[in-house]
């Protein structure tokens, strides 16, 4: 970058608040989710290069303005940016941004970033479906803003999620897929093997919200229909959200000896659990806008075999019963099912685990989010080919089509 001195880059985002993830990693060095740490590593170089870096972060427990490094602010907004929007838009004013970054789909964060005339882009991680009246309305206003010539370009990570961009209306020449990079890869594991313990030693992970649109409930409906069968393998689910409720759905089912909520977990202990369990669980509804959850790449990196819920954003990915095996939203049935098979069939097991590096070598893309950023920030004639030439509507993205039907044991 050259000749930047001037710009103040506000980066809005709607949760993940900067400050604790900047403390967390000063007296730790621990992230609590991949990906912390590569963006405050580049944000800071981005902030020694331009006059400001300004990351704003609506959901906080609290309202701050802090100097966390030279070049680097962290705002807390505590507020709903979908319903305190004259407070958003103060709080937008009062930064005096020259560039703005919008990292979710808020509409008057955009309009905004048009009538002050600055200069804007969306970097998105998040899918754009529905069916019905209100979320096609919705949506047509979302795409109708993001294609104003006011708005440079919008990024999605991953690339079903820039289709799903491109299906509400969004121009393909304006979408960019965008990617972490990975400094662990499934290059740094061995793939695994069933093994004889016996299946009530068995170890089921999630990670993830602990909500349930994400299906976490729909585990543990599995879980009952295995109990019943005579199948007792233990679950650990990983992360924040409705704790004590599902505490309490545990207890109801009589799945306390085998369900533990251990709460959200540093990053590397994370992956420390996934590579300990010998399944990975991903039963998301099709109603939660998922990108591609790094739970995915995640689980593929350390070759632990993975079920995935038939949601859309996890279509056309993988193929089915040697990458991963998958269960229509909502089916425990079906879930118990494909939990029996990765503990039962050595076979199957030992296929996705072997398989998961070249599965994980198709979904990378090859702009990452730091790319993204100073290529947009530059805006030199070289740059903005870059990233045109990167498009969705420019650049040839592969993708991996479905081959086969999932592979399903049948419980006795």
């Amino acid at each position: 970058m050259s000749n930047l001195a001037g710009v103040r880059l506000v980066i809005l985002q709607y949760a993940g608040d900067l400050r604790e993830t900047y403390q967390l990693l000063s007296q730790s060095g621990k992230q609590q989710y991949f990906g912390h740490k590569y963006i405050l590593e580049s944000i800071l170089a981005i902030g020694q290069q331009v006059n400001e870096v300004i990351f704003v972060c609506c959901r906080t427990n609290s309202e701050y303005n802090e100097v966390l490094a030279p070049g680097l602010r962290a705002v807390g907004g505590n507020l709903d940016p979908y319903k305190d929007t004259s407070h958003l838009l103060d709080l937008l004013d009062q930064q005096k941004p020259t560039h703005l970054i919008v990292h979710f789909p808020v509409t008057s964060a955009f309009k905004w970033a048009k009538r002050n005339q600055v200069k804007t882009m969306g970097l998105f991680a998040d899918s754009f479906q529905g069916s019905n009246i209100l979320a096609k309305l919705r949506h047509r206003r979302l795409a109708r803003v993001l294609n104003d010539k006011a708005i440079d370009l919008v990024a999605n990570h991953g690339l079903s999620s820039c289709h799903s961009l491109e299906h509400i209306g969004v121009q393909s020449g304006k979408i960019i897929p965008w990617d972490y990079p990975y400094e662990t890869t499934p290059e740094d594991f061995t793939p695994k093997s069933l093994g004889n313990a016996p299946i009530g030693e068995r170890n089921i992970v999630y990670v993830g919200a602990i909500h349930e649109v994400k299906g976490v409930g729909d585990i543990l409906n599995a879980l009952v229909i295995l109990k019943d069968a005579g199948i007792t393998p233990n679950l650990t689910l990983i992360g924040r959200g409705e704790l004590d409720s599902f505490r309490a759905e545990v207890d109801r089912l009589g799945l306390d000896k085998q369900v533990v909520l251990t709460g959200g977990l540093p990053n590397d202990q994370v992956l420390e659990k996934m590579r300990w369990a010998d399944v990975v669980v991903v039963p998301s509804r099709h109603v939660y806008p998922e990108g591609l959850p790094l739970t995915i790449y995640e689980a593929l990196t350390v070759r632990t075999p993975l079920i995935l819920s038939d949601h859309p954003m996890f279509l056309q990915k993988f193929e089915l019963g040697k990458d991963v095996l998958m269960f229509p939203e909502k089916d425990a049935v079906c879930l118990a099912r494909c939990i029996k098979t990765l503990l039962t069939d050595a076979g199957v097991y030992n296929t996705l685990s072997l398989n998961a590096a070249d599965a994980w070598a198709r979904l990378q893309l090859p702009v990452k989010w730091h790319d993204l950023i100073g290529q947009w920030i530059a805006d030199t004639p070289e740059s903005r080919q870059f990233l045109f030439g990167h498009s969705l509507g420019q650049c040839s993205y592969q993708q991996q089509q479905l081959k086969s039907s999932p592979v399903l044991s049948t419980l006795s």
